[in-house]
């Protein structure tokens, strides 16, 4: 394997007496090949250039989680990144602490608050009427692919979301939520659905996908808030924000193919929630961005309504369960 020298550019940051972090950047050449892992490199750093330099790492086999940070454009695992896969054209990668967590010292950051979130949605079977008796061989094929989750944090880092609100439960939270409620052993499934669909649960998702693409165990956290949403709507939970906005996009491509676009907002978050809104519809009527309220008639809407129809008598079983195998 062909060796080279790379340029690690590392945000260094260091907490103050006041509390403050102060953050700077240091550049440190190394070398090594391109299939040389992030990790290997830090740890070069670390013994023969800089000992104070302050990561986390532990198995090394993209198991724990430990050395989750941003690396180039997004939060990576340092034992699973090989630097030739993210340095640019100079040969360089810039590496910083993940987001929206507290910094320790370097690229350590504290963890604690990403775990409140975790522990909030209560991440243990609960006992409860709703326990299934029978469980057959598939019961578990939507458990089994979030329990891939290491609890590294790097779709919490990466989380558009997450960074604007510091109360919104994050993707993972919200994935391991749904390990349970899938779990046929799990005995209050509704009670953890009516909690979810509270403010700052499953509906604040933007489905911005960055915690799909940034997840290393492709867990697609986002892909299992989707299906909350769709087993929380069936056990009635439609009163908010979310969930209207929601029907609202259902009810209008049923009865006329367009989304009236002119009354979403009222329809979404009512009328005191669009009277606060009047400083941004001005502003939109003086672009002459207000859309008409009388929206465009789709053709063929009878088509459209047969669809739907027969997608409600005959349901999609968008959980993707393996069929059963019956024993010959």
């Amino acid at each position: 394997m062909e060796s080279r020298k790379y340029t690690l550019r590392i945000q260094r940051n260091q907490k103050q007496d006041d509390g403050s972090i102060a953050s700077e950047w240091q550049e440190f050449t190394v070398e090594g090949g391109e299939t040389t892992t992030i990790l290997t490199l830090l740890e070069s750093v670390k013994g023969y250039q800089d000992g104070s330099l302050t990561f986390r790492q532990s198995c090394r086999s993209a198991i724990c989680g430990s050395c989750a940070m941003r690396i180039g454009d997004r939060t990576r695992l340092a034992c699973k990144t090989h630097i030739g896969s993210v340095v640019d054209e100079n040969g360089l990668v810039s590496i910083s602490p993940q987001r929206n967590q507290p910094v320790l010292k370097d690229l350590a950051i504290d963890i604690d608050p990403f775990f409140k979130k975790i522990k909030e949605i209560k991440p243990y079977l609960l006992d409860g009427p709703e326990s299934d008796t029978q469980v057959g061989a598939s019961a578990y094929d939507q458990v089994n692919n979030v329990t891939q989750c290491i609890m590294c944090g790097s779709c919490y880092s990466d989380c558009t979301m997450s960074e604007v609100s510091e109360n919104y439960l994050g993707p993972a939270a919200l994935a391991k939520a749904f390990r349970f409620v899938s779990d046929p052993r799990e005995g209050k499934k509704t009670e953890r659905l009516k909690s979810l669909s509270e403010d700052h649960g499953m509906w604040s998702c933007v489905r911005c996908v960055q915690c799909v693409a940034t997840c290393p165990k492709d867990v697609k956290p986002m892909e299992a808030i989707v299906k909350l949403r769709t087993r929380g709507i069936e056990k009635g939970f439609i009163d908010g924000v979310g969930q209207r906005h929601a029907m609202a996009f259902h009810n209008d491509i049923t009865n006329t193919g367009d989304l009236n676009e002119f009354t979403l907002l009222s329809r979404s978050v009512g009328i005191f929630g669009s009277i606060a809104e009047l400083g941004v519809a001005f502003h939109l009527m003086k672009k002459g961005k207000i859309p008409s309220p009388f929206p465009h008639k789709a053709e063929g809407i009878q088509e459209v309504r047969a669809m739907y129809k027969d997608l409600e008598e005959n349901p999609l079983d968008v959980e993707t369960k393996a069929a059963e195998v019956e024993p010959e």
